[in-house]
């Protein structure tokens, strides 16, 4: 018998480990050789959920925005948020610039999400530089036709802030 053999009890280690932590460490063009999840897998619905609550704090897509061409620090980040976030159409939203406690609670999330990385100064002036994580470079770039269908049905949205706006929520 081959000592490489995966049906054999001691065989390969990578064998015994699980598909997810083998995809982990699978190159970016290797991991779409894998099936694709659709609608009607099992597992579809729960990873939609996780998806969405790992993602769905109110400025994290900005932050990720203004960190895509690289690392910032905090007074910089902070500019660059206030300067890129665009004005809401949704009735409720009516604020345009993030407050520092507000950043510094969203940092503080993205960076225990591991979607962001930072790094402090050892000496004075303290600065702390923030930067995306690989995870989060790629999950800006799997969501472009998610901005697509978005721009593609942009007559839906505005036709659902305004019935959000005329109910009163």
């Amino acid at each position: 018998m081959h000592e490489n053999n995966d049906h054999s009890a001691g065989g390969n280690t990578e064998a015994r480990e699980s598909p997810r932590r083998l995809t982990a460490r699978l190159p970016l063009f290797r991991r779409s050789l894998r099936p694709r999840v659709t609608p009607r897998d099992e597992e579809y619905l729960q990873l939609i959920h996780d998806f969405l609550r790992m993602v769905n704090g109110e400025w994290y897509w900005d932050v990720f925005v203004a960190l895509q061409d690289g690392p910032l620090q905090y007074t910089d980040l902070l500019n660059a948020v206030r300067a890129r976030t665009p004005t809401s159409n949704w009735p409720g939203r009516s604020h345009r610039h993030i407050q520092e406690g507000t950043l510094c609670r969203t940092l503080q999330r993205l960076t225990e999400r591991e979607l962001i990385e930072r790094e402090r100064a050892a000496h004075f002036p303290f600065t702390t530089t923030y930067w995306l994580t690989p995870p989060a470079r790629e999950l800006l770039t799997v969501m472009v036709p998610a901005a697509e269908w978005a721009r593609t049905h942009s007559a839906l949205l505005v036709r659902a802030q305004q019935r959000r706006k005329a109910s009163g929520r």
